[in-house]
């Protein structure tokens, strides 16, 4: 959940997603994980693996990096495998680590949610337009013909 993660960041976080959405704090953030969550995954599952690479430390301040492979599956049952690269950067207080600023991103030309999307529109519209030409077609065939 990602209420699990409230404990770990710091008052002042911030997070841009590989939507390009920025989010000035937590909550507003996990109000649009839920919905996104919903719409993208609705009964299906999502799960990610992070693969950081080493953290740089500089006094107060950690700059953690790296990418995730994720697996979405949605409430149709369809797996979108993906991967994307993460940055958050901590700030220490009181001796324990905080998340102070998120970003992720995700290539957008192979991102396979909206390929997918894509190729359904673009089947959907064909069809329509298959449809429209032989309709038109027979009425003018049917009108010349008479």
């Amino acid at each position: 959940s990602i209420e699990d993660m409230r404990p770990f960041v710091h008052p002042d976080f911030s997070f841009v997603s590989f939507t390009d959405k920025s989010f000035s704090d937590f909550d507003a953030f996990k109000r649009q994980w839920d919905v996104t969550r919903k719409e993208m995954v609705g009964s299906g599952s999502f799960s990610t693996r992070l693969n950081p690479e080493p953290t740089l430390f500089i006094g107060d301040i950690a700059v953690s990096y790296g990418n995730a492979e994720n697996k979405l599956v949605d409430s149709k049952g369809k797996l979108f495998k993906f991967q994307n690269h993460w940055t958050v950067i901590f700030k220490r207080i009181d001796d324990e680590w905080k998340a102070l600023r998120a970003h992720n991103s995700l290539d957008p030309f192979a991102n396979p949610m909206l390929v997918n999307g894509v190729k359904n529109k673009i089947i959907k519209f064909s069809l329509l337009s298959f449809l429209g030409g032989a309709i038109l077609c027979s009425i003018l065939a049917f009108l010349i013909l008479k």
